[in-house]
């Protein structure tokens, strides 16, 4: 019975250190031109938060600002490759990440993503 009140109790503070933290992982303001879809954005912007915290060591990105540099269409008039300027700004500091995106033959997107400057 010791075991199981020891148990729970664990599990209530891990529970709460899990909705603290949550809460403090909260999403950043984006803005500015993408041709990302949501899905496309999230992991795009993935990568651009463990380059980000890699050259600044900063793990809070507080926003975002994108803007398409280029845009090539395909034969069928979808896009092909999409290059885009990701400005990212956090814990007072900014960089900029070029993200280039191509579409594959199963209709995927295929992204790199490069500190610019």
């Amino acid at each position: 019975m010791r075991f199981k009140a020891k148990h729970q109790g664990i599990l209530s503070t891990l529970a709460l250190a899990g909705a603290v933290l949550a809460g403090c992982a909260s999403q950043p303001q984006f803005t500015g031109q993408s041709v990302t879809d949501p899905l496309l954005r999230k992991d795009v912007f993935t990568t651009v938060e463990r380059l980000f915290s890699a050259v600044t060591q900063c793990r809070s990105i507080q926003s975002v600002d994108a803007s398409v540099a280029s845009v090539e269409p395909s034969a069928t008039g979808t896009i092909q490759k999409a290059v885009e300027s990701w400005q990212v700004s956090g814990c007072g500091t900014s960089k900029t990440f070029k993200v280039v995106m191509t579409a594959d033959d199963r209709g995927e997107t295929n992204f790199s993503v490069s500190p610019q400057g």
